[in-house]
């Protein structure tokens, strides 16, 4: 398995293509996050000086969504391309089982955006202190416990949603299913808040747009109850999505 993996990384490393999407996702996420803070009074009708450190802080990981959609797409294109390529035959002449080769690309993945997410994530919050001090603010301490926490999820949801776009993209053998699939969980939540709020407010429980929300609304008194269902609804959606995506890719013919 961790020879399929360093194979992927090769590929990361030797074909421009991926290099140039990865180094896409790191400009747009930053410039993005920039953006974001620094039209906010343009957005909200606020002076950045009249914010808290924390809502300067929120403000700029919006860059981290453009992350989570790039590495959505890279996904869901580095999976099907081994299907429309027909490298899949190779692969699995090489390694015929197919779960360890499953395992692997997930792995892979889930390796490669925390790779991503990580980076990003410390990079932005680097700049958002630097803005901070720019503008005689509070600087936030970075091992504040709930802080802590915030970042973690921020960090963790490039990762989910990969995942989920790798997992769809093994079930329908394509590209666009397995984007539609992650793009689909991560915006019909905003469907769902259309509805009356006794319907809404069950069925968004059990989406993980919420569970991963908890991370940054959690707080020192609630932490073990929150933290124990956000990570349980997460896991639940990852094992279920790749359970079908196995199963579905162990009974495809080659």
């Amino acid at each position: 398995m961790m020879h399929l993996i360093k194979t992927d990384f090769k590929k990361i490393t030797y074909l421009s293509g991926y290099r140039s999407f990865l180094i896409a996702t790191f400009l747009l996420s930053i410039l993005f996050g920039i953006t974001f803070l620094f039209t906010i009074d343009i957005t909200q009708g606020k002076k950045l000086t009249e914010l808290s450190s924390i809502e300067v802080l929120d403000i700029t990981l919006l860059g981290i969504d453009v992350t989570a959609i790039m590495l959505i797409i890279f996904t869901a294109n580095l999976i099907s391309k081994e299907f429309t390529t027909g490298a899949i035959h190779t692969s699995l002449a090489i390694t015929p089982l197919r779960r360890k080769y499953f395992m692997s690309k997930i792995l892979f993945i889930a390796i490669l955006s925390f790779l991503v997410s990580i980076t990003l994530t410390c990079f932005i919050f680097a700049i958002n202190q630097f803005v901070l001090s720019i503008y005689n603010l509070d600087r936030l301490p970075l091992f504040e416990q709930t802080l802590f926490i915030k970042l973690i999820g921020i960090i963790i949801m490039p990762i989910f949603y990969s995942l989920l776009s790798a997992a769809g993209a093994f079930y329908m053998k394509s590209a666009s299913g397995g984007i539609t699939y992650a793009l689909g969980v991560m915006f019909l939540p905003a469907l769902i808040k259309m509805f009356p709020a006794h319907f809404s407010d069950v069925t968004l429980s059990i989406f993980p747009e919420k569970s991963l929300h908890m991370f940054s609304e959690i707080n020192i008194n609630s932490i073990s109850s929150s933290l124990i269902y956000a990570i349980l609804i997460l896991v639940l959606w990852m094992v279920i999505s790749c359970s079908l995506g196995i199963r579905k890719f162990k009974k495809s013919n080659f």
